[in-house]
């Protein structure tokens, strides 16, 4: 048979186990007590205040006041700026222009001498005589008296010279290279009161010798037609004999110059 267990042993140190437990809680608690009483009361309220959860704040919206213009804009108000600015310009350059007095007219020359240069054909001051007669191309240019001249409003001045002409005289060769004129070549005119009119090419024309509507002056054009004969249409360097074809340049006024 087994050993009888031992009760009352287990019992006593159950209970002395207890007992030291008892003991210990007691100290603990007076160990608190006696803490608590040793800390000033205002760190103790500070501590508690700071275990408290403080509440979260709410953020204050941002503020538009200061928020810079959309780009969109600042370009809208530049370009009004601009547009005003460049209206206002224009209505001032437009009052200056207005106030302005147009120059006057050259004065009227006392005589109908007219000379004449062509830079591109190197005839320079050549002499233009009023003439219908055919003689006098025979020593020179001349221009024909029905046409107007330099000096009136939308006058076509009509001068004509040889082709070949007459050696010793200003109508030898005169008008022979003509046909190498282009457009925007200048001619000039000039008066006996020194005012220069400058001309440039603008057309050409070849026609028979019994087209004179040529010579006619042309609504709102101040300009000039310079006449030789050809051999025939589109033949330029053929010289003669016979002549079937008038060649024609033409050319309007771009300024004139009274003398200084």
């Amino acid at each position: 048979m087994g050993t009888k267990p031992n009760y009352r042993k287990f019992r006593r140190r159950r209970r002395g186990a207890g007992f030291a437990l008892v003991a210990s809680l007691a100290v603990v608690v007076f160990g608190t007590l006696l803490f608590a009483r040793m800390v000033p009361a205002d760190l103790q309220l500070s501590a508690l205040r700071g275990a408290q959860k403080s509440p979260v704040e709410r953020a204050e919206p941002p503020s538009l006041a200061g928020a810079p213009e959309a780009v969109a804009e600042r370009r809208s108000r530049t370009a009004e700026t601009a547009s005003a600015e460049q209206k206002q310009n224009a209505e001032e350059g437009t009052t200056r222009l207005d106030d302005q007095p147009e120059p006057a007219a050259p004065p009227v020359p006392s005589t109908n001498d007219l000379w004449m240069s062509i830079p591109a054909l190197g005839l320079y001051d050549n002499y233009v005589a009023n003439s219908n007669d055919p003689a006098a191309l025979d020593v020179g240019a001349a221009k024909t008296v029905e046409s107007g001249f330099p000096w009136q409003d939308n006058a076509n001045t009509y001068i004509a010279a040889h082709r070949l002409g007459y050696p010793g005289t200003a109508s030898y060769r005169q008008f022979y290279n003509l046909p190498l004129l282009q457009l925007g070549d200048v001619i000039y005119l000039g008066d006996v009161n020194g005012t220069t009119y400058t001309y440039e090419v603008t057309g050409f024309k070849e026609i028979t010798p019994d087209e004179t509507w040529v010579t006619a002056p042309q609504s709102g054009r101040d300009m000039i037609s310079l006449q030789t004969c050809i051999e025939n249409f589109g033949d330029y360097w053929t010289m003669g004999p016979n002549w079937y074809v008038r060649y024609i340049v033409q050319a309007d006024r771009v300024s004139v110059d009274p003398a200084a």
